[in-house]
């Protein structure tokens, strides 16, 4: 005898508090036997769990920046708000960030066009996320040609120009998992001018070992009645993963093959259902809006 369970947001547990755990009340006990199994035959969730959060302590990185001496001394704490992030919505941020503190410069031409020293960037030629510094001194060509800076730009009313050229500093933290998310090891990322001509430049430092930007990137589904004795857990009924070409809010719906694990015999009133990353962290979930139908085979 084949039937299904449907599941959806009104069996959510813990609603607005991560929406990763379900829970449903059958009819009446029922009593399980051994052979009795059980499938994912259809699951709709739609994609909204954030890739940078204050939870996943991803968060975070530093930079260093002038005084008002022109002394590279200023410890900056970028704290990026929890969401979902490519590489160029970081860069927005940190621009957005930078223009609040005065880290920049603004162009005297019509347009008012700011410059900025600190860039994020992709390099899809070889898998790779960099930062690109430029350098700051004195008589800075920022493409209106070699003339004095307050010529042509406006000048900094919260730091000064250094005296010699210098590049701001980055600085990726030990004690957080920034630098995985955009592969970079812990450390600082400068360039030392002392050794080079005293030019302004721009410096590109790529990351040294693979970008994560999706911490949580394969999901996995337990189940209470599931007996799966090769697994660890042993609960383990489905996992999918994010299909090509799927964006931030679109609705994942896989089209798996149906694999039915052994119910563990015994008497259910309930069927619990749990939603975790790939290391089995709780997915937070944003979106409560899902439908997952329960494929139920009792032999007889």
């Amino acid at each position: 005898m084949s039937s299904n369970v449907i599941l959806n947001k009104n069996h959510i547990e813990n609603y607005g508090k991560g929406n990763n755990k379900l829970s449903y009340t059958l009819p009446r006990d029922v009593k399980f036997e051994k052979g009795d199994t059980l499938a994912i035959s259809h699951l709709n969730i739609y994609f909204s769990w954030f890739n940078i959060t204050a939870k996943n302590n991803n968060n975070k990185f530093f930079y260093k920046w002038w005084d008002m001496n022109g002394d590279l001394t200023v410890l900056n704490e970028v704290i990026i708000p929890d969401g979902f992030y490519s590489v160029n919505t970081l860069q927005e941020f940190l621009f957005s960030y930078m223009v609040a503190k005065g880290h920049h410069l603004i162009m005297t031409d019509p347009g008012g066009s700011y410059v900025y020293f600190i860039e994020l960037l992709t390099n899809e030629t070889y898998y790779s996320v960099s930062f690109r510094l430029s350098s700051v001194g004195p008589n800075m060509d920022l493409g209106a040609g070699m003339k004095p800076i307050d010529q042509y730009c406006q000048p900094p009313t919260t730091w000064a120009i250094p005296a010699n050229y210098e590049t701001p500093e980055i600085i990726i933290p030990s004690t957080n998992n920034f630098g995985s998310l955009i592969g970079f090891n812990p450390g600082s990322i400068s360039k030392d001018l002392t050794i080079q001509p005293a030019t302004n430049q721009k410096y590109t430092f790529l990351n040294n070992i693979p970008p994560n930007l999706m911490p949580s990137s394969s999901y996995v589904i337990t189940c209470n009645l599931v007996n799966n004795e090769l697994s660890v857990p042993n609960n383990v009924l489905y996992s999918f993963t994010i299909p090509n070409n799927t964006g931030f809010g679109d609705l994942i719906s896989p089209t798996n093959d149906i694999i039915y694990s052994l119910i563990k015999e015994g008497t259910y009133k309930t069927i619990n259902i749990n939603i975790y990353d790939q290391e089995f962290n709780p997915l937070e979930i944003i979106d409560p809006n899902m439908l997952i139908v329960l494929s139920i085979n009792k032999k007889i």
